[in-house]
């Protein structure tokens, strides 16, 4: 019995560690974004020691609805929806949709009850959209899971405040072209 209070002492801690470093995490991305990068190296030493110190939560990445980035950050499937909506409908005309792939499943939808083909599509499993550039025309580009993640790393590692306004849900068309520019080829192509 002496083992039960220390146990739940334990859990206790965990639990406070682990909110603390969703906390530190965004003051991070704040102070590489707009900070001091001696405080900024300073706030990543104290995140890796917290997240050594915490035990792994075991997940299945198949169940999360969630993107991890640069594996540090949760990024929702709604936030990302919200971003891709503003791109699709913006006044930003360099791609257009050349194909679409109807996922076999809808686990997310961005509008409840409706299907936003252009969102919904690329951000269930199995479904995508072909998107060609307009300028140039150009080979088709797919927008999935898979390039959304990669999409999302890109943006964080080379465009941080955009992907703090991201996270920040303070995107307008600016920051979506960016992360469908990401989504698409890990960079920043058209200006």
């Amino acid at each position: 019995m002496a083992n039960e209070p220390q146990s739940a002492e334990r859990l206790s801690l965990s639990a406070t560690v682990g909110r603390c470093l969703t906390s530190l995490q965004s003051l991070s991305l704040a102070l590489d974004t707009y900070g001091n990068e001696d405080h900024a190296a300073m706030l990543h030493e104290v995140i890796a020691q917290l997240q050594k110190a915490v035990p792994a939560q075991p997940a299945s990445a198949a169940d999360s609805m969630d993107f991890v980035v640069n594996a540090t950050f949760k990024v929702s499937r709604r936030q990302v929806a919200n971003t891709l909506s503003c791109a699709f409908g913006s006044q930003i005309i360099r791609f257009r949709v050349a194909e679409l792939t109807e996922p076999p499943a809808f686990r997310f939808r961005s509008i409840e009850h409706l299907t936003h083909r252009l969102v919904d599509y690329p951000l269930n499993e199995g479904g995508s959209l072909g998107i060609v550039s307009t300028e140039p025309a150009s080979d088709v580009f797919r927008l999935d899971l898979k390039s959304i993640g990669l999409g999302l790393d890109a943006l964080a590692t080379k465009y941080p405040r955009h992907f703090a306004d991201l996270l920040n849900e303070n995107t307008d068309a600016i920051t979506a072209d960016v992360l469908l520019q990401c989504c698409l080829f890990c960079e920043l192509i058209y200006g």
